[in-house]
């Protein structure tokens, strides 16, 4: 009787995780535990639901500032699974995409850089680069 295994080992060690960048692998984690939280929503399962909430913001505390997030946190925190899940279809109906405290405020600032543009449209400009 033949007990050998057959092994095969990759020596380019960023293949190893089957992803080839940490910050994409944080962000396929992050769909996964979403994915977690939207499911035991699904299913009725408050506690469980609850416990995927919380490890998804100890995962990245960035999101915590998606407004259906938070929405989906208060419910569960005062144990209200219907609205809870309602916020979760709401997060689906958006693609499912959370928006980190950095796309946030990334996008704040491009509304107030076109603001500011669209205020000095017209001005003078002065070339200083003599």
């Amino acid at each position: 009787m033949d007990t050998s295994f057959a092994l095969r080992i990759d020596a380019n060690g960023k293949h190893w995780g089957g992803n080839s960048s940490p910050q994409g692998d944080k962000e396929q984690r992050r769909r996964q535990k979403l994915q977690v939280l939207l499911q035991n929503l699904k299913a009725g399962e408050l506690d469980a639901a609850r416990l995927a909430f919380t490890a998804l913001v100890n995962f990245d505390p960035t999101v915590s500032s998606d407004p259906y997030l938070h929405k989906i946190g208060s419910a569960l925190q005062s144990s209200n699974l219907y609205a809870a899940q309602h916020f979760g279809l709401e997060l689906l109906g958006r693609g499912g995409q959370l928006q980190s405290h950095a796309s946030v405020s990334d996008a704040h600032l491009n509304s107030k850089k076109s603001d500011y543009l669209a205020s000095h449209r017209g001005s003078t400009r002065i070339d200083l680069s003599a």
